[in-house]
């Protein structure tokens, strides 16, 4: 008997401490359950300070070519993390934001810092913000400092471009000089050599994204062949003839007549330097040695809304061939105004009754061509060099439409921030044409995160 009750009595003293090992088991499992929670909410928190962070640093990139720092610095802290739609989990708190800029080597950023507004090509962001515990209380701890850092560089490729830039070469760009604009020697250049020198420009920044570019001018050329490309080996066409000791202002149909100067596709780059050999770089003045560019045999008056279609059509076609498809762009430099005779013009262009009869409303021939382009997924920038004229004078004389050339240019454009000049005031920016074709350029470029440890 006895016997039997001691057996009893162990086992209900081994019930009762299994009792004690599985309550102590339960509070260290919920402690831990308590735990992960702060631990996931803090790795969540994180996250989303560093994707504030990379924003900051993305947003003050992108400002760094055409802009001053404090600009850059600016944007760069209304995307970080906690500002506008960059907000944090509820009850976390940035506690810091510090931004600095960054020269670095063109190992790491292609862009030069010496080339930029800024003086920067690349930017930093770091933040620190404190993330509030729930079951960490418990031992005394209320909360987490949590930190994040990013860097940014300014001028790397985007998603390949096929550009066509689009030149006036009538005869005022090669009679008149541009007293802003000089070469190494203090010599003012005429405005037709300095459009050849922002447009090599162009290129030079262009090859950081191996762009496909062709060169186009008008009024139009009339080579011996279809398919012409610019040699400084051969004998440079003259402009379209009317027959009537003038010019023509567009390409005749069933005619060799075109604006292209160089095709697109045809290579300009070398190791990653402007090559000689290439056409556009040659017909653009690149070559020195070999030839001083094209020439501006064009008379007065001009019609570029052809060229416009041209282009895009240029463009188009091209895009068709590539996969994926290229993005397209037309870069158009003219002083903005079109007053072509209707000798000039043509049967169809330039007479009443003619299907595309254009006479008197050139201008908006151009911006109604152009709004055509941009429909298609164009886009267009436009630089209205005038040369130091006034930016309202001279009108295009489009009837009662009181059309000006800084008007007519920033119409013809996809957007403001497209709109270039080197006088008009209504221009996003007022610039030499270096700077101006420099900043086009850019804006075919792109941000792009880098490693923290990139100097």
């Amino acid at each position: 008997m006895n016997r039997y009750l001691g057996r009893h009595s162990g086992r209900k003293a081994q019930r009762g401490a299994v009792s004690v090992m599985v309550a102590l088991s339960l509070i260290v499992l919920l402690g831990f359950a308590a735990l992960s929670v702060d631990i996931g909410y803090i790795a969540f928190s994180q996250r989303r300070l560093q994707a504030g962070t990379d924003a900051a640093a993305m947003a003050g990139a992108m400002d760094l070519w055409k802009s001053a720092s404090a600009t850059a610095f600016a944007d760069a802290r209304a995307y970080a993390a906690g500002q506008g739609n960059n907000t944090m989990p509820n009850g976390v708190t940035v506690t810091s934001t510090t931004v600095q800029g960054l020269a670095l080597s063109g190992s790491s950023v292609p862009l030069p810092a010496s080339q930029a507004v800024s003086t920067y090509n690349g930017i930093q962001v770091m933040q620190q913000a404190n993330v509030p515990l729930f079951f960490a209380r418990i031992f005394g701890i209320n909360s987490k400092t949590i930190s994040a850092t990013s860097r940014a560089g300014a001028g790397f490729g985007a998603a390949p471009y096929n550009v066509m830039i689009v030149l006036d070469t009538t005869r005022s760009m090669a009679t008149t000089t541009d007293s802003h604009c000089k070469n190494s020697s203090g010599v003012t250049l005429t405005r037709l050599a300095c459009a050849e020198a922002g447009a090599l420009q162009l290129l030079a920044g262009l090859s950081l994204a191996g762009d496909n570019v062709g060169l186009m001018v008008f009024p139009p050329i009339s080579p011996s062949s279809s398919g012409y490309s610019f040699s400084c080996s051969s004998t440079e066409p003259g402009v379209v003839s009317t027959g009537q000791n003038g010019y023509s202002a567009v390409g005749a149909s069933g005619s060799n007549a075109t604006y292209q100067i160089s095709p697109l596709g045809g290579g300009y780059l070398s190791g990653g330097q402007l090559s000689t050999a290439s056409g556009v770089v040659q017909a653009l003045g690149g070559a020195s040695s070999k030839c001083g560019g094209i020439s501006a045999p064009g008379g007065l008056g001009t019609f570029y809304a052809q060229a416009i279609a041209s282009a895009n059509a240029a463009l188009t076609s091209f895009s068709r061939g590539q996969n994926p498809a290229g993005k397209n762009a037309i870069v158009l430099l003219s002083d903005g105004i079109a007053t072509a005779t209707t000798a000039q013009l043509g049967n169809v262009y330039g007479k009443s009754g003619g299907s595309s009869y254009v006479y008197g409303s050139e201008c908006q021939a151009a911006i109604n061509v152009a709004s055509t382009a941009k429909s298609s997924g164009t886009t267009v920038y436009t630089v209205a060099y005038l040369g130091g004229e006034s930016a309202s004078a001279p009108s295009c004389g489009d009837g009662a439409d009181t059309l000006t050339a800084c008007g007519t240019m920033q119409s013809i454009a996809t957007s403001q921030a497209d709109f270039y000049s080197d006088t008009c005031t209504n221009a996003s920016s007022t610039q030499s044409l270096n700077q101006i074709f420099s900043s086009i350029a850019y804006s075919l470029t792109k941000a792009r995160l880098i490693p923290p440890n990139a100097t």
